[in-house]
């Protein structure tokens, strides 16, 4: 299997399993953005959680464009708003593109 295929994979999982989350939440709360602030700050744990992923995505957002160019990968924007997705999705999935088209330069 080639890393490409690998790291979209992963993306999959991620995106999946980030669905599969806010499936459980919006069941139990619907959708009550008020509760999951609270439930997001609830614990020191929580909060450190969340500040990682945050300044992570914040890290992501800045090195993208640029190893994108880089690298030689279309569309940066697209990786840069699949942050939306969550970032265990977009890391991957732009990582998958770069290995792309690293294969391709091959």
């Amino acid at each position: 299997m080639s890393r490409s295929m690998l790291f979209l994979i992963l993306a999959v999982v991620g995106l999946a399993v980030q669905l599969a989350v806010v499936g459980v939440f919006l069941a139990e709360q619907g959708l009550d953005i008020g509760e999951m602030a609270d439930q997001a700050t609830d614990s020191p744990m929580a909060v450190l959680a969340l500040t990682d992923v945050l300044l992570s995505a914040v890290a992501y957002l800045l090195w993208m464009p640029r190893e994108a160019r880089r690298a030689g990968v279309e569309r940066p924007l697209v990786y840069g708003v699949a942050v939306a997705g969550g970032l265990c999705f977009a890391l991957p999935l732009f990582l998958a593109a770069r290995e792309r088209s690293r294969e391709a330069e091959d």
